[in-house]
């Protein structure tokens, strides 16, 4: 099956991506998605594509993201064995910006955000009416050390609340010595040196992929760190008609 808007994600097994420059507030050097745009051009033009058809015409975006999932739940290819264990990552490139809340507001399937533009202060208006949509599971405000001064204001109004969790993304150190004043509920790992990783598996915050105590491939359909919530409560949460 040819993907039109969503993209294979080995980790998350599917992902809606757009372009960063167009998106990310934040270029961060550590991104991945520098080395996917270089190799495969039909990915860069995938992503801009996105991009411009969720801000132009966000319903019909919308539309051709509901269609082709739902293609994919009935698919019988083992590259979607598991998809139905877990919602759809959106922003496995790019970020949250305006532009996208209506196209999000239409999706029939269930989808989790991973996003450092929503920390920004000026952006955080914006996660009361994204948390108001059902299909939402979770919201995971993101930072690093560019953008750790905007953590004070959202932790007071967001931490330990349903469908929403704090992120520190880069190396075991720095983490254990932010620990001491600041409380997340995930650690990104970004170096894949042993050394590094055996660190990061000391913290019980670790995202066990990026750590390597979990095996990468579909990796996130086992672990449920970024994306559970009540919303994915039961045996039934992600069952949906797919006629």
């Amino acid at each position: 099956m040819s993907l039109q808007v969503f993209t294979k994600n080995s980790k998350t097994i599917l992902s809606v991506d757009f372009n960063r420059e167009q998106t990310c507030y934040q270029i961060c050097e550590y991104c991945y998605v520098t080395n996917l745009e270089r190799i495969y051009s039909a990915y860069a033009d995938k992503i801009k594509k996105n991009d411009n058809l969720a801000k132009d015409n966000p319903k019909t975006f919308a539309q051709q993201l509901n269609s082709e999932y739902k293609k994919i739940r009935r698919s019988a290819s083992k590259q979607y064995d598991r998809v139905e264990a877990l919602p759809v990552r959106i922003y496995g490139s790019g970020d949250f910006i305006p532009e996208h809340l209506e196209f999000l507001q239409n999706l029939d399937f269930k989808f989790y955000i991973i996003s450092k533009n929503l920390t920004e202060n000026y952006m955080q208006k914006y996660i009361s009416p994204l948390s108001d949509i059902h299909n939402l599971t979770k919201i995971i405000l993101s930072f690093d050390d560019q953008n750790l001064s905007n953590y004070e204001s959202l932790f007071i109004n967001y931490f330990q609340r349903d469908r929403f969790g704090f992120a520190y993304t880069g190396l075991a150190d720095e983490y254990n010595q932010l620990a001491a004043k600041y409380k997340f509920n995930i650690f990104f790992n970004i170096s894949k040196k042993k050394i590094e990783q055996e660190k990061s598996r000391s913290i019980k915050e670790q995202c066990p992929c990026d750590s390597g105590a979990l095996k990468h491939d579909k990796s996130c359909s086992f672990c449920n760190k970024c994306w559970r919530s009540s919303i994915t409560r039961g045996k039934e949460w992600n069952n949906m008609i797919l006629d």
